[in-house]
C-alpha cells in the first residue's frame, strides 16, 4: 500500500469519527440535555375524585399529578389553579397558599429529581343551591420551575368539566286546622286553615301554583286570605277554590299560605270534612295534601272559666289559702252527659281536706294529687260553680307564680278550662347586725330581737346577728367593721359601745362612734346606736362619768341623722332587775329590756311588711 492511500485511509477515518462524535453530542443535547421535565401527557393531568354529575352542597376532591420526566432536577416548582366555577374551597393536600389578588391556590412543591412524580389535591364544595345542568369547570393547571438555570413554565390546559344534577323538592306540604277559639271546633267557630309548603330540594322552584279546595259547608272569609291570592273562584265541580301563584321558593325555604272559613250551621254533630290542596310546578301536579276534622254540633264546654283568690284577700304570700272558683259552662246544642271536670292540684300548693264543694259528687285522688267531679248532665246554655282550697306551700317563700291546669273530659270532649293564674310575692329577707362588746355576748340579746322581729313580721326572714367583742371600745370596732360586719350585707346595723371607753376620754369615743356610723351608711346600711346601759360605779369606780359619754353618743346621732336608743333610763328605773352583780353586764331580762328598746327603733326603720324604709 502506498503511503499516500494509507494517509487516505486514516484521513477518512478521522473524519469519520469525528462525524459520529458529533452526532452523538447532538443526540445527547437534544434528546437527554435539553429533554423538557414535563410534558403533555397524562402524567401531567387534573382528575376528579367522582366523575359524573354533583349534587349542590356535594364535596368533590380533585388531583392535580405532576412527573418530571426531563433529564435534570426541576427547582423551585410551584403549581397554581383557580378555584373551580360555582364552588367554595375547603382544604388541600399539602397545605396551598391561596393568592390575596387572584385567589388562585399556590403549591410550593419545591425541588423534583429527574423521573419523579408527585401529586397535590385539594377539596371543594358545590354551592347550594344551583340550578340543574350548571356547568362545574376546573381552571387551566400552571407549572412553573427553574432548570439548567433557566425559569421555566408549562401549563395543563384539559379541563375537568362536571354538571349539577339537582332539583326542588316540594314533598313538604301538607295541612293544619285549627279553631281560633283554641278549642274542639263547633258550629259557628272560625276556623284557621294552614298550608305549609317547603322546598327541602338543592334547587329554587319558580311559578308555583297552590291549589285549596275550601270544604263544604263552610264559609270563607275572603279577606283572610295570606298572602293575597290571585284568584279565588269556583271550579267545574261547583266546588270553591283558592288559588296562589308564588314566584319562587328557595331551596330551604318554607312558605306558609292561610285562610279562615266559619263552620256553617248545616254541619250535623260530629260530621267530618276534609281540606285538600295541591302544588303544580313546571305545569304539572307534584303533591297533594289533605288534612280532616270534625264539627261539634253540641255541647260546648268551652267557654267555662276559672278564677283565684287569696282568701285573706291583700298580698299572696307563701303560707296563705287560695281559693279556686270554677263556672263550668254548656254554650253547646245539646245537654252535655257523664263527664268529668279535674283539677289537678297546682305545682307548689297543697290540697285542703274538705274544701270543697258539691261533695257529694267530688273525690280527691293521692296518688295524682287530682280533685274532680262526676257530672252527670248539663242543660244547654246550663251552669254548675265549683269551688275547692289550696295552700302555698313554703317552697314560694321567695316568690312565684301559681298556675292551674284544669280541663273538662268526658262525652266526646276533652277542654281545658282557661288557666287562673296568681303571684306569690317573695319574703322580705332582711339582715340584721348588732356589734359591740361583751354585753352582746353575756346576754345574747341579739337572739330576742330576732324573736320579736320574727313574731311581728310574719312575711318576712331576719337574720340577727350578735357581733360583739369583750373589752372592746368604739375606735376597735372601726378597724373590725370590714371583716366582722360588712361582709355579712346587713340592711341594718346596731351599734352599743361606751361601757368600755367610759373613761378613755370623750373625743376618743365620739371619733370612733362617728367614723362607725360613716362606714355603716357607706355600705347602704342603716345604722342605729343605743347608749350605754346603767353601771354600779360603787362597784365600778373607774367609770364615774360615765354619763357624759351617753351625752356625746346623742350629739354625734343627733349631727348624723342617726335614730338613738336610751337603754339607760328605763334600766335604771330598776337595777338590781337588769343588771348582774358585777354592776356591769346584763341579766337576762336586761338583755330582753335592750332587745325590746331596740325592736321599737328598728321597728321604725321598716314598713309594715318589713321592708327598710
Amino acid at each position: 500500500m502506498t503511503k499516500k492511500k494509507k494517509l487516505w485511509i486514516i484521513v477518512s477515518s478521522a473524519a469519520m469519527f469525528l462525524l459520529a462524535a458529533a452526532s452523538a453530542a447532538l443526540y445527547i443535547y437534544y434528546f437527554y440535555y435539553n429533554k423538557p421535565n414535563f410534558t403533555k401527557d397524562s402524567s401531567n393531568s387534573i382528575i376528579a375524585a367522582k366523575a359524573g354529575s354533583l349534587t349542590p352542597g356535594e364535596e368533590q376532591e380533585y388531583k392535580i399529578n405532576f412527573f418530571n420526566a426531563g433529564s435534570t432536577e426541576v427547582l423551585n416548582l410551584k403549581i397554581s389553579t383557580a378555584i373551580p366555577s360555582n364552588t367554595k374551597y375547603l382544604s388541600s393536600s399539602p397545605q396551598a397558599e391561596i393568592d390575596s389578588a387572584s385567589g388562585k391556590l399556590i403549591f410550593s412543591v419545591g425541588s423534583l429529581a429527574k423521573n419523579t412524580a408527585g401529586s397535590v389535591s385539594f377539596k371543594v364544595r358545590v354551592d347550594s343551591p344551583l340550578d340543574n345542568g350548571t356547568e362545574i369547570k376546573t381552571a387551566e393547571v400552571q407549572f412553573t420551575y427553574t432548570a439548567r438555570g433557566k425559569s421555566h413554565d408549562f401549563n395543563i390546559a384539559g379541563a375537568v368539566v362536571s354538571r349539577v344534577s339537582s332539583s326542588p323538592d316540594l314533598s313538604g306540604f301538607k295541612i293544619k286546622i285549627s279553631d281560633l277559639n283554641g278549642a274542639d271546633i263547633s258550629i259557628g267557630d272560625k276556623v284557621e286553615f294552614i298550608i305549609s309548603l317547603a322546598n327541602s330540594g338543592n334547587m329554587n322552584a319558580q311559578n308555583i301554583r297552590v291549589i285549596n279546595i275550601v270544604p263544604d259547608k263552610f264559609i270563607l272569609d275572603k279577606k283572610s286570605i295570606k298572602p293575597g291570592a290571585q284568584k279565588n273562584e269556583i271550579n267545574n265541580n261547583n266546588k270553591e277554590i283558592i288559588i296562589w301563584e308564588l314566584n319562587e321558593l328557595k331551596a330551604g325555604e318554607k312558605q306558609n299560605l292561610s285562610f279562615t272559613a266559619t263552620a256553617g250551621n248545616d254541619f250535623n254533630h260530629l260530621e267530618k270534612f276534609t281540606d285538600t290542596a295541591s302544588v303544580e310546578y313546571g305545569g304539572s301536579k307534584v303533591n297533594e295534601a289533605s288534612a280532616s276534622g270534625k264539627v261539634l254540633g253540641f255541647p260546648d264546654f268551652g267557654r267555662s272559666s276559672n278564677s283565684v283568690t287569696d282568701a285573706d284577700g291583700g298580698s299572696v304570700w307563701a303560707g296563705d289559702i287560695l281559693k279556686y272558683d270554677i263556672n263550668v259552662k254548656n254554650t253547646g246544642l245539646r245537654a252535655g252527659k257523664d263527664f268529668k271536670l279535674i283539677c289537678p292540684i297546682p305545682e307548689s300548693t297543697t290540697y285542703v281536706k274538705g274544701s270543697e264543694n258539691n261533695k257529694d259528687t267530688a273525690s280527691y285522688d293521692a296518688g295524682s294529687n287530682t280533685l274532680s267531679w262526676n257530672i252527670e248532665n248539663l242543660e244547654v246554655s246550663g251552669e254548675m260553680n265549683f269551688e275547692f282550697s289550696v295552700k302555698i306551700n313554703s317552697s314560694l317563700v321567695k316568690g312565684g307564680r301559681i298556675d292551674s291546669g284544669f280541663y273538662i273530659e268526658g262525652d266526646s270532649q276533652n277542654v281545658r278550662v282557661e288557666p287562673a293564674s296568681i303571684n306569690v310575692r317573695s319574703f322580705i329577707f332582711q339582715t340584721v347586725v348588732c356589734m359591740g362588746d361583751s354585753l352582746i355576748t353575756y346576754t345574747n340579746w341579739p337572739a330576742n330581737l330576732d324573736y320579736l322581729l320574727e313574731s311581728n313580721y310574719p312575711h318576712a326572714e331576719f337574720r340577727t346577728i350578735g357581733s360583739g367583742v369583750p373589752q372592746q371600745m368604739a375606735y376597735q370596732g372601726v378597724r373590725r367593721f370590714d371583716s366582722t360586719v360588712a361582709v355579712y350585707k346587713p340592711g341594718i346595723i346596731v351599734i352599743g359601745y361606751g361601757t368600755n371607753d367610759a373613761g378613755s376620754g370623750t373625743q376618743l369615743f365620739a371619733d370612733g362612734i362617728a367614723e362607725l356610723i360613716q362606714k355603716v351608711k357607706a355600705i347602704g346600711a342603716t345604722p342605729i346606736v343605743h347608749s350605754i346601759g346603767y353601771i354600779d360605779t360603787g362597784i365600778n369606780p373607774a367609770k364615774k362619768g360615765y354619763l357624759d359619754y351617753n351625752d356625746v353618743l346623742q350629739k354625734v346621732c343627733s349631727a348624723n341623722g342617726v335614730t338613738y336608743v336610751d337603754i339607760y333610763g328605763p334600766m335604771s328605773q330598776d337595777p338590781e332587775r337588769y343588771v348582774s352583780s358585777d354592776g356591769m353586764h346584763w341579766t337576762s331580762d336586761g338583755g330582753a329590756l335592750v332587745a325590746s328598746l331596740v325592736f321599737n327603733a328598728v321597728r321604725n326603720c321598716l314598713d309594715s311588711e318589713g321592708n327598710r324604709k
